[in-house]
Parts: C-alpha cells; structure tokens; sequence
C-alpha cells in the first residue's frame, strides 16, 4: 500500500534524527547536526519558540502561550544508546531505513520517535494558527543514557525563571502486555521511579583480586525483602480488571494476602523488579596478570520506601576489607510519587483512552530510569508515558539490534500529542 503523505513525512522526519549518531559519550558533532535538522524539519516550533543551547548539547525551548494559562512541560532526550553488536544488525545501526511500516535504527523507539511524533503534533497546531492556552516548554536532554546533568540544569534555569508546568510528561510506559501478570495490553503510566545507585568496587593489586571475587558474590548473594509498594499495589488493582479467578480478586485487594501476590511476583523477571531492591553486575575491569587494577561494577535499583544510603552503609559493611575500595558515581533516591488522581492525570488518561479506545489504564513504577525525576523541584505532577503500543517482542529492541518503531505508532503518537498539546 502506497504511503500516504503524513506517513511519508513523519517517516522521513524520523529516519533524518535516526542518522545523527548521537551516543552521550560521543562528539559534540552528530548533536549540533540534529539540532539543525530539527529547525529545518520544524520551523514553526522553532522560529516562534525561544530555544537556548543548554551544556552545549542539549536544547530547552518556549514555545509563548497566553498568559492566563498554565505552561505545560514535555522532556525527551537526544542522546542514543551506544551499539554493541553492529555485526547482529540487518540494517545499518544510523541508517534510518524505513522498510516495512518501520523506521529503524538506534533512537528509534527510545527516543527520538517520542521526539519527532511530539514536534509534529506542535509545528501541525502552528500551521494552523493555534496558540497554545499557555507556554509549551520542550527540554530535550543529551546525557540521559549516562545519567548525565543536563536535564538537572534545564530544571535549574526554569527554577530561576520562575516555571510552574501544569504536568511534565517524558518517556516511560507505553501500551503493552505484561505477561507475568495479565495478557491483555493495558496503558501503563509511570509515576515513580526506583532508586539508582552505580559503584565500582577495586582491589589495590594482584593479591587482593581473590578478595575481590568474594566480596562481589557477597554482594550477588545480599537478599533483599519483597513487597508491594504502594505504587505497585495501585498498579495491580487498576490491572486486576484483566485478570481471572483468585489473581483478579488479590489483585484487585493487593493489601490482603500479599506473600500468594509475591510468590507470583518473583516467578518473572519483571515481577521480581517491581517488588524488591536489587543489585547485578554491570561491568568487570582489568586484568591482574597484565598488573591491571581490577574492578566490578554494580548497578543498584532501589525499591520506593528505602534508601540508597543505607544500602551503601550495607554494602560497605558486606564488602569490609581493607584492600578494596568503594567507589559510588551514580545514587539518586527512589523518586517522588505523582498522584494518579487529579486535572493532570485527566488530561493525560482522557487523551490516552481517545488514542487508545478500551485499553486499561495503570499507574506503574518504573524500573528503569529517566530524565523525569529532575524536574521534581519544579512540579508534583510528572507522569512518564510514550504514546506507542509496544508488545513485548518489540519492547525487546530497545538498545538492542534492529531498533525500530512503526510509522502507525508515530502518526498515532502525533495524534496524542496533539491533544496533550491543547491540554
């Protein structure tokens, strides 16, 4: 079937950002390219917007509105996640070959389709002479796969101006099955995040690398207590509708009977990240025969109603010795909790259930990480949601090969936007 010309020109919009390499730990180059195609492919946005270059990379622009209204605040981020196997790929990794109904490459799902499919929803309602109720703030970051401070500042300078958004709406969930609970696609809506902590931990030679080892399976061997948090337990009440039998009534009760909700919780990978505090292997450094310091480092992800610090006092104490050193760059608390209730939420549920007719709708945690938890002093109400069904299968390429993202996803994501525009 012949492309239609939305089609053709969100496709082609998509597939010109996908071609910028924009690794975070990159060169400055591929960046100040993709802010140039970004002018050119929205002009509207960009020429009647106040855009500031922010750490040299990332872009922050205000669009004006009327000035009884309330600004409103939508992040994305640039920045791409570094290509580990080029050799798995069947299309080059910044391609952005549109074959099949797809646009594929690294960025292409995660994020710069939500990128794309939000400037065309906002350069489509210039054309047509709309002017927003209040301000549209963009924050566009380029360090989010790093954990970098971009957004940080971008929520500092806002701060400084005196920006009160009505909402903040970055990446998060989408519309997709989780298996491990319940078949059917609900809408999931992230408004918290899990805690983040990276450390490294060293030994000072050749002769502590066995110490090393067995500290880093202490530390894989640290048990954590399940439970269900409060965002995890409104996450299954909401999806207790989709479920059957025993599940749909615990579910839909989740403070009643929690360890029969646990033991089916920790059966799944995802289950045991949304029920429990967890530390894995990231990365192994050095090798002690060449007189190279050796290393391992962790990746830590917080469970809402604990610490970081106290895990770090308790991974100190595990790996009390002496001979190896801790060493902690990334620890961000878990995040705040946004209200699933209230004229924000909505606006974001009612422009879900337009674009998604008979979906159920979820608040969720999410176990990842995103720029959202930044703009925390600016805002209660930040929701992370991408306007796309993902099945699982799809979910799955996400920073791994064949990255892609339909053409349908992005006209309908567009078409969300759009009315989250006019929220």
């Amino acid at each position: 079937m012949e492309q239609t010309a939305a089609e053709k020109r969100i496709a082609r919009a998509l597939s010109l950002a996908v071609q910028k390499p924009t690794v975070a730990s990159g060169p400055d180059t591929p960046f100040f390219e993709l802010h140039t195609v970004l002018r050119e492919l929205f002009p509207l946005v960009f020429s009647r917007g106040e855009w500031r270059t922010v750490q040299q990379r990332a872009l922050l622009g205000r669009v004006p509105g009327q000035e009884n209204g309330k600004p409103l605040l939508f992040l994305s981020h640039m920045d791409v996640f570094p290509i580990r196997t080029p050799d798995k790929w069947t299309v080059g990794p910044f391609s952005g070959e549109v074959r099949g109904g797809f646009v594929y490459g690294r960025g292409a799902m995660d994020m710069k389709g939500h990128l794309i499919a939000l400037l065309t929803a906002a350069e489509a309602l210039l054309a047509q002479g709309y002017v927003p109720r209040g301000d549209w703030w963009f924050a566009f970051g380029c360090d989010e796969e790093i954990r970098g401070g971009s957004m940080r500042e971008m929520c500092r300078i806002l701060q400084e101006e005196g920006v009160s958004p009505a909402f903040v709406l970055d990446e998060g969930g989408s519309v997709t099955e989780l298996p491990s609970l319940c078949d059917k696609a609900a809408a999931l809506i992230g408004i918290a995040e899990k805690g983040r902590m990276r450390f490294t931990l060293t030994s000072d030679g050749d002769r502590s690398v066995e110490a090393l080892l067995h500290a880093g399976d202490r530390l894989l061997k640290m048990r954590f207590m399940p439970r269900i948090c409060p965002v995890t337990g409104q996450m299954l009440s909401a999806l207790s509708q989709n479920m059957t039998g025993l599940r749909r009534y615990l579910a839909g009760h989740p403070g009643w009977r929690q360890n029969y909700l646990l033991r089916s919780l920790e059966r799944t990978v995802y289950g045991r990240a949304i029920s429990r505090t967890q530390v894995k292997v990231s990365a192994l450094q050095g090798d002690a025969l060449k007189g190279e310091e050796a290393a391992i480092t962790f990746q830590c992800a917080v469970l809402p109603g604990e610490k970081t610090e106290e895990l770090l006092h308790r991974i100190e104490r595990v790996t009390g010795d002496e001979r190896l050193l801790v060493t902690v760059d990334v620890m961000d608390e878990p995040s705040l909790v946004s209200p699933a209730s209230g004229s924000a939420w909505d606006a974001l549920t009612t422009a879900i259930q337009v674009h998604f007719p008979g979906v159920t709708i979820a608040p969720y945690l999410l176990t990842g990480a995103s720029d959202a938890r930044r703009m925390e002093p600016l805002c209660p109400y930040i929701y992370r949601f991408s306007p796309f069904i993902l099945p699982p299968e799809e979910l799955k390429r996400e920073h791994g090969t064949d990255e892609r993202i339909s053409i349908e996803n992005l006209l309908r994501g567009a078409r969300f936007f759009r009315q989250m525009l006019m929220a």
